[in-house]
């Protein structure tokens, strides 16, 4: 017997959430495809950690803190190698930031101007220092607590 809402076994929770996942989310859009990726990095991290619970050999030698810089490693050795030999399978987003982080940056587009603040920076920082004038020294004391 159990609670209302509360699936008989763990495969009613996978189907119900295959109907419902079909329903609400298989429509491809920007917004599903971030949120499909977001659940899909959570969902591995926690499909280790169910093995690691489970005594499944080799995750239950050692725990998340241990092998995170492993998977780190592991994650960017890959996205670095698609960048440079499969860069068109990346998603969009990551594919740019990616060109201009490591093919981009390798130059400078507008010489000195790369180091300076744009104007819309420049505005927000006048702006805040404007409404804190009459406490400006608070704002560069590091040793005062927040």
């Amino acid at each position: 017997n159990t609670a209302p809402g509360t699936p008989a076994a763990g495969w009613h929770a996978l189907v119900a959430g295959w109907i419902g996942g079909y329903i609400v989310w298989a429509h491809h859009n920007g917004v599903n495809e971030q949120i499909m990726l977001y659940l899909l990095s959570r969902i591995l991290v926690a499909l280790f950690k169910v093995l690691a619970a489970k005594g499944v050999a080799p995750f239950s030698k050692v725990n998340f803190k241990q092998t995170y810089p492993f998977l780190a490693a592991g994650v960017w050795a890959i996205v670095m190698w698609l960048f440079e030999t499969h860069p068109k399978t990346l998603q969009p987003s990551l594919e740019a930031s990616m060109k201009y982080l490591y093919h981009d940056s390798n130059a400078w587009t507008r010489g000195a101007n790369d180091f300076s603040p744009s104007s819309a920076t420049m505005v927000v920082v006048g702006a805040m220092l404007w409404m804190k004038r009459d406490r400006i020294a608070e704002l560069f004391d590091l040793g005062a607590k927040v």
